[in-house]
C-alpha cells in the first residue's frame, strides 16, 4: 500500500525539519557534485533506523534513495496500468487529484522558466 506523507505532516516535523535545515545542504558535495544545483524535481525515500518506541526528536533516519530521473506524481497513480488495471488512463485521476497534479507540473514549468531566464540573464 501507498501512503503519501506532505512536507507538513506533524508526524515527521523532527525528519522535515533536519533534513531541510540543516542535511539539505550537504547532499550534492556528498554525492561528488558539490558545484551542481539541487535538481528541481526530485524525491528522496527515508528509511527509520530507530528501534520502535524511539521519541521522534530522537529518531534517526537514513537515505534509502534519491530519484530525480524517474520523479512520479502520487496524484496520478490511478493511471498507472497494471495487472488489475490494464486500462487505466488519465481519464480515471479524478477532478480534484488532476487540478493538485496541474498545480505541481505548472509549479515546476515555472521554477523551470525561472532557472532559464537567470541563466540568460534575463
Amino acid at each position: 500500500i501507498y501512503t503519501y506523507y506532505g512536507p507538513d505532516e506533524p508526524k515527521f516535523t523532527n525528519l522535515t525539519d533536519k533534513f531541510l535545515k540543516s542535511d539539505l545542504e550537504q547532499v550534492m558535495p556528498a554525492l561528488g557534485l558539490a558545484e551542481e544545483p539541487i535538481p528541481l524535481w526530485w524525491t528522496t525515500d527515508f528509511i527509520l533506523a530507530s528501534p520502535e518506541g524511539t521519541p521522534a526528536e530522537e529518531e534517526k533516519w537514513i537515505v534509502g534513495e534519491f530519484n530525480c530521473s524517474c520523479v512520479g506524481i502520487s496524484k496520478c497513480l490511478a493511471a498507472y496500468c497494471k495487472e488489475d488495471t490494464p486500462t487505466a488512463s488519465v481519464d480515471d485521476i479524478t477532478a480534484e487529484d488532476m487540478k493538485e497534479a496541474q498545480g505541481y507540473g505548472d509549479l515546476m514549468g515555472t521554477k523551470a522558466l525561472g532557472i532559464l531566464d537567470k541563466a540568460k540573464g534575463k
